[in-house]
């Protein structure tokens, strides 16, 4: 998660968005074209024009396999009853998505610590919806 100071609001650009809190336009290519491709906006971002454009994103469970029950299983807090006074605020799906992603994607170790920066990114958002949420437990992050 990076967090920027509201002085920022609406002066920067590139892979995490304009922070201008528009969802629909963070897809922002770098000729200011929104797009809704992950690999075609990923590509406009290239430092070099020397380095190949990426034709094609597998996803981390696919190149992972072993690790999708593990982060399924955990994730599913996110879509679980400790979540509940944040469903109707703020749509799980996509963070359960990412999530299960992220934890799929941590298959160096570290993968607790990724489980948790997405859940957390989830409590977040909640927060900010006015749901705070207790979902820390001694064994749980």
């Amino acid at each position: 998660m990076i967090k920027l100071s509201s002085a920022f609001k609406g002066k920067v650009c590139g892979l995490c968005g304009n922070y201008d809190g528009a969802i629909k336009n963070d897809f922002t290519t770098r000729s200011n074209e929104i797009v809704v491709n992950p690999t075609e906006f990923g590509n406009s971002w290239k430092l070099s024009p020397s380095c190949s454009d990426v034709n094609t994103t597998l996803s981390p469970c696919a190149l992972y396999s072993q690790r999708r029950a593990w982060a399924e299983k955990h994730c599913s807090i996110i879509k679980s009853e400790v979540f509940s006074a944040c469903h109707d605020k703020v749509e799980p799906e996509q963070y359960y998505e990412a999530c299960v992603a992220d934890t799929c994607a941590c298959n160096t170790g570290g993968d607790c610590e990724c489980f948790c920066s997405a859940v957390g990114a989830y409590a977040e958002a909640c927060n900010e919806a006015g749901a705070c949420v207790k979902w820390r437990t001694p064994t749980i992050c």
